[in-house]
């Protein structure tokens, strides 16, 4: 009887000692605004780093993944300037792969060796180039108006974060920041942390588009390892570094460039810039389309008007949505192969984006020279069943 009394003290105690390690250990992990923190005070103590990254992206306009492997340096340029050098390693499209960028702080070179063509010039002469080409545009730096773009922002009143920790908090005023768990990225463990924009704080095109941030923070050294957009009616892109070596040295032969033999040379500061050609607004007396068939529990929150487009924004128990009409051309309306599903809608060809679970959709198509696009926490059903109601 004294020995079975004995073996439960044991096991008690045992008990009581794996439950206050593991109390502990759930204390000694930082918490999402402590690692975003920790994570920007390790970049300050970047001089240089090695990267080998892979990305992904996957919207209407484009979807593709690939590799790239980057090195780059602080004060290499005669000035202090940065230096970096990207190669593309691997691509979804093969006439990106082997493209490479090269800048030695002052002077830049971009090769793509599938035309054997490099793109160079200094920064001073784009710098020039840039200044000309708005010295001969119709701005008037004295007739801007702030007021003209969305939202209660006022440069006067924002103040600079001069620590990681005041720029955290700023952060944190427009997201909610979560710590997920980890993750094994390469060889490195990383903790997960979710942004999540507060819906509120946000301009409406980023209410509209709707999805979330993840962020990987590597365990060891806190350093930031990868970021991704999510579940977005807009799509998603992601770019997780697999290798990451910091301060160990980068030889600055690596920011030079030697010009392939028979390549073909462009100067940079002598390139036609693409037409600026603006998009015609929509006339003034244009009456924006209802929607007469909402999903349940949907209503109008709010009409404006964003760069041109007529934008009303619904909100029900479990998200919201936007329809906006604009000038033709005000969005891109080509889309990858992969990315898109052909639809018809009001009797045009639209194009459909939808995230895995269905429940985001984004909705785009041109009618009598009006681009129309709906998107948000909507199915697939209930995004044609809005637009077809359209009156």
């Amino acid at each position: 009887m004294q020995n079975r009394k004995r073996t439960l003290g044991i096991v008690a105690a045992l008990i009581l000692l794996v439950g206050s390690t593991v109390a502990i250990a759930a204390f000694m992990i930082p918490s999402a605004r402590e690692l975003l923190v920790l994570a920007m005070e390790t970049t300050q103590t970047i001089t240089d780093g090695h990267v080998i990254a892979e990305f992904e992206v996957d919207t209407p306009e484009q979807d593709g993944s690939g590799t790239l492997e980057a090195w780059g340096k602080l004060d290499v340029g005669p000035n202090g300037e940065p230096a970096f050098r990207v190669e593309v390693l691997a691509a979804d499209e093969p006439e990106m792969v082997g493209i490479t960028a090269v800048s030695d702080g002052t002077q830049f070179w971009l090769w793509n060796p599938g035309e054997n063509k490099v793109i160079t010039g200094t920064f001073a002469e784009m710098k020039a180039r840039m200044e000309a080409e708005h010295a001969d545009g119709d701005f008037d730096p004295e007739s801007f108006d702030p007021g003209q773009f969305d939202g209660d922002f006022n440069s006067e009143d924002f103040e600079v974060p001069e620590t990681p920790e005041e720029a955290v908090d700023k952060l944190l005023e427009y997201f909610t920041a979560n710590r997920t768990g980890t993750e094994q990225v390469g060889s490195s463990r990383a903790y997960t942390i979710r942004l999540v924009p507060i819906p509120e704080q946000m301009p409406e095109e980023v209410r509209a588009a709707g999805g979330f941030l993840n962020v990987w923070i590597r365990a060891n050294d806190t350093a930031p390892l990868g970021i991704e957009y999510a579940e977005g009616a807009i799509g998603s892109g992601k770019a997780v570094a697999t290798t990451l070596e910091l301060n160990d040295g980068v030889d600055n032969a690596l920011f030079t460039f030697d010009i392939p033999a028979g390549a073909e040379v462009v100067n940079a500061a002598e390139m036609e810039f693409p037409d600026k050609t603006a998009v015609e607004p929509l006339p003034d007396d244009y009456e924006a389309l209802v929607p007469t068939d909402l999903p349940a529990g949907a209503a109008l929150d709010e009409s404006l008007v964003i760069r041109g487009a007529a934008v009303q924004r619904y909100t029900m128990d479990d998200g919201s949505f936007s329809v906006a009409q604009g000038p033709a051309g005000a969005a891109p309306n080509t889309f990858g192969e992969d990315a898109a599903e052909t639809v018809t809608v009001r009797g045009v060809d639209g194009r459909l984006f939808s995230d895995e679970s269905g429940s985001r959709t984004l909705l785009t198509w041109v009618e009598n020279d009006v681009t129309f696009w709906i998107g948000g926490d909507l199915t697939v059903a209930q995004a044609l069943a809005v637009a077809e109601s359209l009156q």
